[in-house]
């Protein structure tokens, strides 16, 4: 009896043990897991929620010929140079978009024996929005435009008006009547007195701040309405502040000149298209309609504004891409003398087709 209560207890033992000996791993576990740190997801890093990139181009042109029965320029040279820029932030119900486009490029010609700018352009434009329904934001678009450096309308000079001066120095008793019988440094002052100033830095400059409402019903197409846009167009260049509307300082005293700027406050509407194609063909246009309240009454006439900019880019290789861009503006207080019709405020048109070196950095 004694005999099979000591074997009871023997098996009964091994049997605790051996089930022991397979618990404690998962006891092990249960332990492991009591003691260690809840699971957090990982937070996404800030620079998850921005899109940059960057593409710049620049393009050459130029034409040689001698002995040409057609005519034209024995020789001409033209370097253009762009930038687009973009840095965009997009998380949950808010978005901010900035863009910058910077364009310059000159050209020059035997036949005008000066450097001529054939495109300046500097345009920045920030919008800030806040989702409040379906594909509808509340935002805030601030843009500023102007240019580089100074612009010029290149008339042909008159040689016999000017006069001119021989190799020497010396003025000679009868005016040459014929440009090519100027030396090159007269030649060069002669187109440079004749050619007229258009623009220049902050001359004019156009900036505003238009607050409404974004609709963007696809990613290829936005439009922004904004009732209340408040901004000034600034011209710091006295001679051409009459150009492009500017007020007298005192109504009843011309003398005393214009106003370097103007406020307005009106209405804006904006449209954005942009289109990619395998990272192949890309098309952007903006269209820009304001209306000032300030201005609409009889007196006055009414003002408005509106732009239109389109640009296409095709990458031929890596480093090599087409590009054709369009401007048009028509501004009712910027009034030009049209051969013809007198002075109005025409249609202003601007293009530019160009091959050439393209780099473009994008973080996603």
């Amino acid at each position: 009896m004694k005999k099979n209560v000591i074997m009871f207890l023997a098996a009964t033992m091994l049997s605790l043990s051996a089930y022991a000996q397979e618990a404690s791993p998962a006891q092990q576990d249960a332990v492991e897991i009591a003691n260690s740190e809840p699971v957090v997801p990982e937070k996404p890093k800030a620079s998850e929620f921005w899109y940059l990139d960057f593409n710049g181009n620049l393009n050459y042109g130029g034409t040689f010929q001698q002995n040409w029965a057609a005519g034209g320029d024995e020789f001409s040279h033209n370097l253009r140079a762009f930038i687009d820029a973009n840095a965009n932030y997009k998380k949950d119900a808010i978005f901010w978009k900035n863009r910058l486009q910077l364009d310059f490029g000159f050209l020059y010609a035997a036949s005008k024996p000066i450097l001529q700018k054939s495109d300046d352009r500097i345009y920045f434009e920030s919008k800030f929005g806040y989702n409040i329904a379906e594909n509808l934001f509340l935002s805030a678009n601030y843009d500023f435009k102007s240019q580089f450096a100074k612009g010029w309308d290149y008339k042909a000079p008159n040689a016999t008006i000017i006069g001119s001066y021989n190799q020497e120095g010396v003025e000679p008793a009868t005016p040459a009547t014929d440009l090519e019988q100027l030396s090159k440094k007269d030649r060069v002052k002669a187109w440079e007195d004749a050619r007229v100033l258009k623009s220049n830095w902050l001359a004019p400059a156009y900036t505003n701040l238009a607050i409404g409402i974004d609709w963007t019903p696809t990613k290829w197409f936005s439009m922004s309405v904004a009732p209340l846009t408040g901004g000034f167009v600034i011209v710091t260049e006295e001679t051409l502040r009459k150009a492009y509307g500017m007020a007298l300082v005192d109504e009843n005293n011309v003398g005393l000149g214009y106003k370097s700027s103007r406020f307005e406050l009106g209405a804006q509407v904006k449209m954005d298209f942009k289109v990619t194609i395998n990272d192949k063909f890309k098309f952007t246009s903006q269209i820009v309609a304001f209306t000032d309240y300030l201005m609409m009454n009889k007196k006055d006439g009414g003002y408005g504004r509106v732009a239109w900019d389109n640009r296409i880019d095709f990458t031929l290789t890596k480093y090599i891409s087409l590009n054709f861009v369009t401007n048009m503006l028509w501004d009712s207080k910027v009034r030009m003398d049209v051969k013809g019709k007198g002075e109005i405020c025409p249609l202003q048109w601007k293009e530019m087709l160009g091959v050439g070196l393209t780099y473009k950095i994008a973080n996603k």
